[in-house]
């Protein structure tokens, strides 16, 4: 399931401490090695997808990187 969003994700980790990101919020999702977020950074998200496995992500780049949920704090810029 995806769905438009308009928020912040602020990851939730400490900043020495970096969540890599994964190419797709689907089941055949992959980890990025290369590419990751330091703890304790803000990011604009215009999307949210639940894997079938029912793992929620955000979209944090236009080409397509998505970070699980469980690392962020959602902020919605709608209220």
């Amino acid at each position: 399931m995806l769905e438009n969003v308009n928020g912040i994700v602020k990851v939730n980790q400490d900043d020495r401490y970096v969540v890599f990101l994964f190419d797709t919020y689907e089941m055949d999702r992959k980890m990025l090695q290369d590419k990751f977020v330091k703890g304790q950074t803000a990011w604009y998200t215009d999307a949210r997808g639940i894997g079938d496995d029912g793992k929620a992500f955000y979209r944090i780049a236009k080409d397509g990187e998505w970070i699980e949920a469980e690392y962020v704090e959602y902020i919605d810029r709608n209220e």
